[in-house]
């Protein structure tokens, strides 16, 4: 496994995959996002520095995102991995190595991420990764117009 910065190359196949019915089930990108829409973003990466986001690859192969959004000190980060990926434990480490990297990185002092509650895998995730949950974050929050109900965690340096 190991964390890569996206190309606009990359634009057509995420685009694709967050059309996963499975992975519209938990997350924000609406199942309309277009190739153009995520290049654009793609190239905006490097004119943003409290954002990085890289692909998760595996023997080659495009297998998810990690994301972070770094304000005030506090990093706000987001993961998603392909329907083809997940049980493979590519999650934790690609999480694990990005938090890493952001320490390294970024002047920050806690990382925050939320999940559906329902989501358990995410769940799993960020607890392997050594986050822990911050009930008093917890909230219902308006996702693609229905209302989420959705867990924090934290994890500080």
């Amino acid at each position: 496994m190991r964390l890569r910065e996206w190309t606009v190359d990359d634009a057509a196949w995420y685009a694709e995959v967050t059309k996963d019915p499975e992975v519209q089930r938990y997350t924000s990108d609406p199942p309309t996002i277009t190739e153009e829409q995520v290049a654009q973003a793609i190239a905006a990466l490097p004119g943003n520095p409290g954002m990085a986001s890289f692909c998760i690859e595996d023997a080659g192969e495009r297998c998810g995102n990690v994301a972070v959004d770094v304000e005030d000190g506090i990093g706000h980060v987001s993961y998603l991995v392909s329907a083809h990926a997940r049980g493979r434990g590519l999650a934790t480490k690609a999480l694990t190595e990005f938090v890493a990297w952001i320490f390294a990185n970024h002047d920050v002092t806690e990382l925050r991420l939320w999940t559906h509650r329902d989501n358990a895998g995410s769940r799993k995730v960020a607890e392997r990764a050594g986050f822990v949950r911050d009930p008093a974050r917890d909230q219902d929050r308006e996702i693609k117009g229905a209302v989420w109900p959705t867990v924090a965690y934290q994890l500080t340096r």
